[in-house]
């Protein structure tokens, strides 16, 4: 087994799940959360973020518990069977494909603010000027991959500098916007009462969430079993406070109803000077998705790894270069991003179907979760962060409901040709085990069942 080294601090895994939680969905989803409920979605943001919490109680659990690297894998192969975490890992691997769709929509902002330039510069800006969205997606998928290529320590410090610069443009956002703030437009506060309201709560949870995938990262943590709970309040909270200032912001300074279905750079305009404007459009909207890529390239590697330890992956995709990166894996999840953008397809219904693999596997992972108790009883009982027997199943059947909405609400727009490829998918999701398990037997004389429910390899964790 590949040896990790426990690198990440409180801090580091902080940032890293901030960058995860402040997505384009604060940019785009404000306007339609506005449309809602009115100016009320400073307060919805807060109710998104309650509810994400409940939602990832359960990982919290799971990483004060049984913390370990590849929690998407090792979780429900431990808990369930090595069938099931073959399965949720193809799913996951689907997913790897919004590489590109965030590296086109970072694309989309760099290049509408370079367009803003002045025309009359030359050299190396005007360069830039000439790039289209998706060469910058391009551009930028490959600079995170370049960094993440270099080991843990690198890429945090990346992932730390850009969240630093991330939140000061959505501060300048909010605090540009305090002396043109007019009480009027803040009435009535609940303009769609309180169905609307929970409606804007619900949709802003794609908002807010995310930062339950560092468990991923667990094997790598000083002090997992108390920083995972720790981390995943943190940062929920702390973003969820920083995005009701940005929805006052939206709301106070224009009528709210100019707000609806609309960008958060409408209502910039009215209050932001030029240079801040842009900064906003960079720093802010840019690099809300760029720190989403970054995430992405620290967290997801770790799941195939695992698996790859056991075998469910040909091992040697396991291996690590000098920095500890996992580099087999992270340039398949590269070439998986870069080459939809190389072609200029249209990948945004694609990446809906494979955010659609992402909540799917979600839904065994806490399933399996959820026998913690009653396999581990002893790691239960002492737990830094536990769930009682009690409201254990209340909160799973929530959690359930959660991801079944957001399929749902992904699915809804999904052409017949795109669900017939994600079916198709699944089905070769849950083909790839039992092919796997007679090759191991037939070729090593290896039980994949066994490997795959071998639990000293959490003693490495």
């Amino acid at each position: 087994m590949a040896k990790l080294k426990r690198v990440l601090s409180f801090r580091d895994v902080l940032f890293i799940a901030i960058g995860q939680i402040i997505g384009a969905g604060v940019i785009t989803l404000t306007g339609i959360a506005i449309g809602m409920t009115g100016p009320s979605v400073m307060f919805a943001f807060l109710g998104a973020a309650v509810l994400v919490l409940i939602v990832s109680m359960l990982f919290m659990m799971g990483g004060a518990t049984i913390p370990t690297t590849g929690a998407f894998y090792i979780w429900p192969s431990r808990l369930v069977s090595g069938r099931m975490a073959s399965f949720v890992l193809w799913l996951v691997m689907l997913n790897s494909v919004t590489l590109a769709l965030y590296g086109a929509s970072i694309g989309t902002y760099l290049h509408h603010g370079f367009r803003l330039l002045s025309p009359d510069m030359w050299g190396i800006v005007k360069a830039l000027k000439s790039l289209s969205p998706n060469m910058w997606g391009v551009v930028i998928v490959t600079l995170f991959y370049i960094a993440n290529f270099f080991g843990l320590r690198i890429v945090v410090g990346v992932q730390m500098v850009l969240v630093v610069i991330l939140l000061s443009a959505l501060i300048l956002y909010a605090g540009f916007s305090i002396p043109f703030l007019q009480v009027e437009n803040f009435t009535p506060m609940f303009a769609k009462g309180p169905g609307g309201f929970f409606m804007a709560m619900t949709i802003l949870v794609f908002a807010t969430g995310g930062a339950y995938l560092v468990v991923a990262l667990g094997g790598e943590m000083k002090n997992p079993k108390k920083d995972i709970p720790r981390v995943v309040v943190t940062s929920t909270l702390g973003v969820a406070i920083f995005y009701a200032l940005v929805g006052m912001a939206a709301v106070g300074v224009i009528p709210w109803q100019k707000m609806v279905n609309q960008p958060l750079t409408v209502a910039g305009e009215a209050f932001l000077p030029g240079w801040a404007l842009i900064y906003f459009i960079i720093c802010g909207a840019g690099l809300a998705i760029g720190t989403t890529i970054n995430a992405q390239y620290i967290q997801l590697p770790r799941n195939f790894l695992s698996a790859c330890w056991d075998e469910v992956l040909p091992a040697r995709f396991g291996k690590l270069n000098r920095f500890g990166t996992p580099y087999y894996i992270t340039t398949a999840l590269f070439i998986i991003g870069v080459i939809p953008l190389l072609l200029d397809l249209q990948i945004d219904v694609l990446a809906k179907a494979a955010t659609i693999s992402a909540f799917l596997p979600v839904i065994f992972i806490i399933w399996s979760i959820t026998r913690i108790p009653d396999k581990f009883p002893e790691e239960y009982a002492n737990a830094y962060f536990k769930i009682s027997r009690f409201w254990l199943w209340p909160i799973f059947v929530i959690s359930e409901l959660y991801m079944l909405i957001g399929i749902i609400l992904l699915a809804r727009d999904l052409s017949k040709g795109v669900l017939i490829v994600l079916a198709v998918w699944i089905v070769i999701s849950a083909a790839y085990y039992p092919i796997r398990k007679w090759y191991l037997r037939i070729t090593k004389g290896k039980d994949l069942d066994a490997a795959a429910n071998d639990l000293t390899i959490l003693e490495h964790f």
